[in-house]
């Protein structure tokens, strides 16, 4: 139930995204649940460790309540022999979502991603109406009189193009259009071309003053090119483990060899520094999970016992600000991996080796000998 509601909880970051792609592009029943499928899985290693710490800290809350605990020390069982059995299931789990994220999370995570890209370009057009003005393309904004059923062809095209700095202004008119799609293939998302016949274009400087007027017969405006979607798939968290071990050999040679020789610039001497660093961090960071599950559930069993009914109920807190106190100590190391100053496995590593010794010492201040 733990595991439910943290994955349901960071579900809801992306719900709005997900929302917009549902009234905005019309998206099916069948995706949506797919995407929803995906972005759960890709959760699993942020939810599991905070799953079983909690599920663990219920567990011997309640058996400290019905007496349990003290059943079992009356029949002489020692407090490793209880423990044993949540060990057993903490080493379960972690290798179950270790398993998970060497192949099989990196690839709902792109299929996530992907489905997404998709859907913003491809899909984009079917909100088009004739007679509406459309702004979902960047830095521009589209008007057409009359557009077809299908979305992909127009009449009487109006068509306002601007850079960031709104230092330019383009007008472009024209009495026909049509959308143009081309498929690299079924992962990508597809290049569209906005394909204008019999029009003008009109240049405008800052203050809003006609510099420049240009007649066409035919003119393609590029609305996305499938070249970005390319770089978002290429991210390190979307590959498996085995590919990032290649990935982070081949970058550090390439880094390696880039400083020694110097025949780069300093800033893309530093680029690659922090290239290689990042991809170790997300290598790293999926070990640290293994770690991190085991030592959560070891942290809970040393203060979710009560001592007898009712009494030390300050386990729990005690037990979620050191919670706390770990990720901030986790998170702000590895912000210093990721900008190269601190080494990846250090910052996955350090903050779990004093979370161990804390909690070896409330484990040895369990009220029972053994």
């Amino acid at each position: 139930m733990g595991f439910v509601f943290f994955v349901a909880f960071l579900i809801t970051f992306y719900m709005f995204r997900i929302i917009g792609l549902i009234v905005n592009k019309g998206v099916d029943l069948i995706t949506v649940l797919t995407m929803v499928m995906n972005l759960s899985v890709s959760f699993f290693p942020l939810a599991a460790p905070l799953a079983a710490f909690f599920a663990t800290i219920y567990t011997l809350n309640k058996l400290s309540e019905d007496s349990e605990i003290i059943a079992m020390r009356s029949f002489g069982l020692t407090k490793i022999k209880i423990y044993l059995p949540f060990l057993i299931c903490s080493l379960m789990i972690a290798l179950t979502v270790n398993s998970l994220s060497s192949v099989f999370i990196p690839k709902a995570n792109a299929a996530f991603k992907n489905t997404v890209i998709r859907l913003g370009s491809a899909g984009m057009i079917d909100s088009i109406k004739s007679g509406q003005f459309f702004t979902d393309i960047p830095n521009a904004t589209l008007f057409a009189e009359e557009v077809t059923d299908d979305g992909n062809n127009f009449k009487e095209v109006f068509l306002h193009l601007s850079n960031k700095e709104q230092s330019e202004q383009r007008i472009i008119f024209a009495n026909t259009g049509s959308l143009i799609k081309i498929y690299a293939d079924e992962w990508h998302a597809p290049s569209l071309r906005l394909h204008l016949k019999d029009g003008n274009i009109i240049k405008l400087n800052p203050t809003g003053e006609q510099v420049e007027k240009v007649l066409f017969e035919e003119y393609d405006f590029p609305v996305f090119n499938s070249d970005i979607a390319t770089t978002m798939l290429d991210k390190d968290s979307m590959k498996s483990n085995s590919e990032l071990s290649r990935l982070i050999e081949q970058r550090k040679q390439e880094f390696e060899k880039a400083a020694a020789e110097k025949k780069l610039e300093p800033n893309e001497i530093k680029n690659l520094k922090l290239n290689f660093f990042r991809t170790k961090v997300e290598l790293m960071s999926r070990y640290a999970t293994v770690v991190q599950i085991v030592l959560f559930i070891f942290l809970a069993f040393s203060l979710g016992i009560k001592r007898g009914r009712g009494g030390g109920g300050h386990g729990t807190a005690k037990a979620l600000l050191i919670l706390i106190g770990y990720y901030a100590v986790y998170f702000f190391l590895i912000s210093l991996a990721q900008k190269a100053v601190l080494d990846p496995m250090v910052a996955n590593f350090a903050p779990s080796i004093l979370f161990a010794f804390v909690g070896l010492y409330f484990y040895r201040k369990l009220d029972w000998a053994g």
